[in-house]
Order: structure tokens, then sequence, then C-alpha cells
């Protein structure tokens, strides 16, 4: 038996309010930045890739009234939404790239350069369609399909997610949308990896963590393994895993509940702020 499965049958105690959904209410509006090499794109290659993918009524409407932006509105599986291309470099004051390099470890040194060096970005966005958890993974599965759609493109770079400090490469992001595309139907699978960023980090004390970012965007507290002694590529696994059953619905966690990833070691949650404690069993 499977790490993944051995969680979705391990029981979480102290639960005796559990629901399935999510601590607070989710970010209602959604996004995600694709980034591309070339300097200027012209329109119709837009156009091009998403009729080819949604159909030649999934361009509602295009607006290159400004000069400095064009804007699509978009209707694809069943959501409406804003692709915004912009024919110059993200600016500084929206990221912090080398910030942002420090934290994603799995971004090739070509993807590296790649994202320092891109030259324009389109601005994906959906607003108000993730009121609640359903709404949510709905939305953020129909933008992870049109950002695969816009990555297919010649000059296309990576995806920045910025609710969750992510960087994706072209190849790993792909990668991930051809899954989701064959997980269609499966209420047990997202993409998390696609939303949710999984990093190393020390407390104020000195202490190591491993903790999670974006779990807010879907009205969750982040999760936190507390000075953990297994080795990173464990802790990393289980946080994606504990992750993904939050975000589908199977499971939420709160302070004080417990857990056991073993028979011999028992986890207590400790909520501290917006952040969510796993101390002990890790």
């Amino acid at each position: 038996m499977g790490l993944f499965s051995k969680l979705k049958n391990k029981k979480v105690h102290n639960k005796s309010h559990f629901t399935s959904e999510p601590i607070s209410a989710p970010v209602t509006n959604t996004g995600a930045t694709v980034l591309f090499n070339k300097p200027t794109i012209d329109v119709k290659e837009f156009e091009t890739a998403i009729t080819k993918k949604f159909g030649a009524k999934s361009i509602i409407k295009i607006d290159n009234s400004h000069p400095s932006v064009t804007h699509l509105t978009l209707h694809i599986d069943n959501i409406d939404v804003i692709c915004s291309y912009m024919p110059f470099a993200l600016p500084q004051e929206e990221w912090d790239i080398q910030e942002l390099l420090s934290i994603n470890h799995y971004i090739s040194k070509d993807e590296q350069k790649s994202f320092v060096e891109h030259k324009s970005f389109c601005l994906i966005t959906e607003i108000g369609g993730g009121k609640t958890l359903e709404g949510k993974r709905s939305v953020c599965i129909a933008l992870t399909k049109l950002c695969g759609v816009l990555l297919m493109m010649e000059s296309a770079a990576g995806v920045y997610v910025s609710a969750a400090n992510l960087l994706i490469g072209k190849k790993m992001y792909l990668n991930h949308v051809s899954i989701t595309e064959q997980q269609t139907g499966n209420a047990e699978y997202f993409p998390t990896i696609l939303w949710i960023l999984v990093y190393p980090a020390y407390t104020d004390d000195g202490a190591s963590t491993i903790e999670t970012y974006g779990l807010e965007q879907f009205g969750f507290l982040e999760l936190v393994f507390y000075n953990p002694k297994e080795e990173w590529s464990q802790s990393y696994e289980k946080l994606y895993i504990m992750s993904t059953l939050q975000i589908t619905g199977k499971e939420i966690y709160k302070n004080m509940d417990t857990i056991s990833f073993s028979n011999d070691d028992i986890s207590i949650f400790k909520q501290n702020g917006k952040k969510l404690n796993v101390i002990g069993g890790i």
C-alpha cells in the first residue's frame, strides 16, 4: 500500500465536528500568470491556441483598444475568464524573482534563466467563481487547462501563481495538465502541485520546518511540519497529499486534532496564527 492510500485510510482523531468545508471561505478570485520569452505576441496566436482546445465560441470578446494590453474574454468549461496579455516583463514590484527562485526547488537552470529573462506575460483571472470549495476546485482546474494551452505556444516559459509564491517550468506544468485531463471526473484528484508550494524554512528560534504556501486561497490554514526528523522528500510528499485531501474535501485538519502516520507515533496539530503546526511523529 502506497503512502497516498495509507493517508487516505488514516483516521484523524478528535474530529467531533468534522466538516467537508474549509475553515474559512476560499478566496473567491483566482489567477495565474503565464510568462513568455517573446517580447510581442500577435493576438492571433492566442486565438489559434485557445479555439483549437476550447472551440470557436470560447472567445467572447477581444479588446485591443489599449496600446499596452490586450484583453481576451473567454468562456471555458462554463467559467468566464479574462486573459490579459502585456508585451513587457512582469514589473519588479509584482514579484521578487530571486526570492521565488530560492524557495522553488524543482526548476532547472534553463528554466530559471527563462523566468528571469522573460519578455512578456499573460495574466489569467477568474472573478467570483471560488465562493465554495467545490467552485474553487472547478475554477483552478479550468485555469490549469488554459495555462496548459498557452504553454503549448512556442515562446512560453512557465507559470507563476502569486497566491502560492509558486513557479512551475513548462515541462513539469504540461505533464500535470495531461494528468489532470486524464483524471477528469475523479473527485479524489486535484493538481495540487500546480497550486500549492511546499518549501523548507526556519522558525525564529532556529527550528527547521517544511511548510505549505497557498492553502489559504482555499480557506485552510497553511500546514507546517515542525522540526521534522524524516527525509525532506517524505515530508514533501505527505504535505502534498494532506493538502490534496483537504482541497478535495476528504479531510479537514484543525487545532488540537491528532494524526498517526505510523503505528508507533502520534502527531498533534497546533494552530499558530494562520498556520497549523504538525508536531511530533514526523
